[in-house]
């Protein structure tokens, strides 16, 4: 297989796992808790479900920092995790105020992924540096 086409298979498949993150984690959760004696609501989200989609997207992104440009990782994750939010937000939210969420939903995890990515590229040019031989066959 040529390198072309390794780069698309793997670039396709991150964007199928990060859409596969809102889904799921968080797409099928849309009952909000309601406390029974203050009458407050929280949710819908668990504490569960943030740090298990903090954990499978530092997962994905640093294979996906193996196969391919730091800068494809950045923009591709949270392209596809915002598309999947939109995709379920907009069909529920009467208001328009999915948009608002989207825009923050992208910024927040554009910020947080460049800043992984970033920390993953310093460790691993470290770790480069150092000795530790990276595996002739990936890019």
């Amino acid at each position: 297989m040529n390198q072309r086409r390794k780069t698309v298979l793997a670039a396709t498949a991150l964007v199928v796992l990060s859409a596969g993150l809102w889904w799921g984690w968080f797409g099928w959760d849309t009952q909000r808790d309601i406390d029974p004696a203050t009458g407050a609501s929280s949710g819908p989200y668990e504490w569960w479900q943030i740090c298990a989609c903090i954990v499978s997207w530092a997962v994905i992104a640093w294979a996906g920092t193996e196969l391919l440009e730091p800068a494809v990782v950045i923009f591709l994750m949270p392209a596809a995790f915002t598309a999947s939010w939109i995709l379920s937000s907009a069909l529920t939210d009467d208001s328009g105020l999915w948009a608002i969420g989207a825009v923050l939903v992208a910024a927040g995890t554009l910020a947080a992924n460049a800043l992984f990515v970033g920390l993953l590229r310093l460790l691993f040019r470290k770790r480069n540096r150092s000795g530790a031989r990276k595996d002739p066959a990936l890019p």
